[in-house]
């Protein structure tokens, strides 16, 4: 397999202008095939894919945006609010449901056009990094990425929020090879701030962010330069993401950005070390750990708001981490592992449960499905695991190559670990993956474009301070 995709890599055009033709022909192809796919489903599902718990939460917050104005979930007054879910996803499906009508598949649509922005981001990243031939294999790969194939088509927020993150990468490289230009900065940061509303997952990189900008600057800059380019991304993200923190304060008399937090901390990280303590199923130890700490706090709480029960879940759950580290740390590497390496599974669109398929196929037991059902999940896993094998194969690689080291691949290196850290828990498989699996394409991409085929500009550190 190496050896026909080293065939395959050279044979890349190392024209601009032809590399950048076929570009357009890779984005076109991948519109094509999702929108395809996107009228298959929806001959399956008219009214849209609801394959998760959070689709159908999004969906009556949007309702209840249009029809009442209100951030609730509620099914009628009083219209208690919403602290887990951020309001961004919501607000896109209201606006939607406005125009079109009440009809969740039209924003398949949307995530389809989010998902060609992410594969133009993809190309640049890697383009500004070390050259548009990799930028070009980016691209390929994430048009053929199963996982970000299949969360065009379901309500859920991946697809948006990775095209957001990804813009913020982007816009952050751009601001590390130009650091005496504040708008590229200014642009991560409120890129950074979308993204946040999408998902409370990427809120401590607008802290952390403004502290590897300084690091990565200030040899070359000065520490005063440095230091105001630093503080407009910082001021700029908590000016942004404090406005909801306000809302909440008032609200609910918390300055949380999301209760979520406090609740994954719960029912992830805690159950998990329950789980494998008492030997019992992540469900199982749930409930354990619900029980228990419902148990333990005083009954004025157990009747007390949304805000406060969870801030308690959050307390109990940091409680148990802390007298559990090494169990933390083991329960959340299963769960990275699985979020690298589990393959998507493209025929759950029609309607195949992943986890039935999987019994059956380990009792050997083939009575339970068609064959026409066994044919596409295995043609579903196939592809899967090919990608995946291909893609793993160019990020060892850029490994044993060296040429991850640099001040851009050290920024993508941190914001992979960063989100998988964060997201990764005893529930975690392919979906966790897809917010850097652009950065991971990037990875690939390099680890197959060998410098001596690229005809590009030198990397040096005047020219791209990104690679200093």
């Amino acid at each position: 397999m190496d050896t026909l995709l080293k065939r395959f890599v050279f044979l890349l055009p190392t024209n601009q202008e032809r590399l950048r033709q076929l570009l357009l022909v890779t984005v076109f192809l991948s519109v094509t095939s999702k929108l395809v796919l996107s009228v298959l489903v929806m001959a399956y599902h008219p009214n849209g894919v609801w394959g998760d718990s959070d689709s159908l939460e999004y969906h009556r917050l949007a309702l209840n945006l249009l029809q009442h104005g209100t951030f609730s979930q509620s099914p009628q007054a009083p219209y208690e609010p919403e602290v887990l879910r951020t309001p961004a996803y919501p607000l896109m499906l209201a606006g939607f449901y406005g125009i079109f009508g009440i009809q969740p598949v039209i924003i398949v649509f949307l995530q389809i056009a989010l998902s060609v922005a992410t594969i133009f981001i993809g190309f640049k990243i890697a383009a500004l990094l070390f050259h548009e031939q990799a930028g070009l294999l980016t691209a390929l790969l994430l048009a053929a990425d199963p996982v970000s194939i299949y969360h065009t088509q379901v309500l859920l927020t991946e697809t948006a929020f990775t095209t957001t993150v990804s813009l913020c990468l982007l816009l952050f490289l751009h601001a590390l090879k130009n650091p005496s230009r504040r708008h590229w900065s200014a642009g991560a940061s409120i890129s950074l701030a979308l993204s946040t509303y999408l998902r409370p997952t990427s809120y401590y990189l607008g802290f952390i962010f403004p502290i590897i900008f300084f690091i990565m600057t200030c040899p070359t800059i000065g520490w005063r330069r440095a230091t105001k380019s630093a503080l407009i991304f910082l001021s700029l993200y908590a000016l942004l993401t404090g406005g909801w923190q306000l809302h909440n304060y008032v609200q609910t008399g918390s300055i949380e950005f999301s209760q979520m937090k406090n609740r994954y901390l719960f029912v992830a990280k805690a159950a998990a070390i329950v789980a494998t303590l008492d030997d019992l199923s992540i469900e199982d130890a749930q409930q354990h750990l619900a029980v228990e700490h419902f148990q333990s706090i005083p009954p004025d709480l157990r009747a007390a708001s949304p805000t406060r029960f969870f801030e308690s879940q959050g307390k109990y759950a940091v409680a148990i981490i802390v007298e559990h580290p090494a169990l933390f740390l083991w329960t959340t590497l299963k769960g990275v592992i699985a979020s690298l390496f589990g393959p998507s599974n493209l025929s759950h669109l029609f309607g195949l449960d992943s986890v039935e398929l999987r019994k059956s196929l380990l009792k050997g037991d083939f009575s339970t499905f068609s064959y026409s059902h066994w044919t596409m999940a295995f043609g579903s896993w196939i592809y899967g695991v090919g990608f995946l094998i291909i893609l793993y194969l160019g990020i060892l690689r850029l490994f044993v190559r060296g040429r991850f080291l640099s001040q851009g691949m050290a920024l993508l290196l941190f914001t992979v670990l960063y989100v998988l850290f964060l997201s990764s828990g005893p529930e975690a498989y392919s979906r966790f993956r897809l917010p850097i699996m652009p950065v991971l394409c990037v990875m690939a991409a390099a680890g197959f474009i060998h410098p001596s085929k690229t005809t590009g500009p030198p990397q040096n550190s005047q020219r791209n301070g990104a690679e200093s």
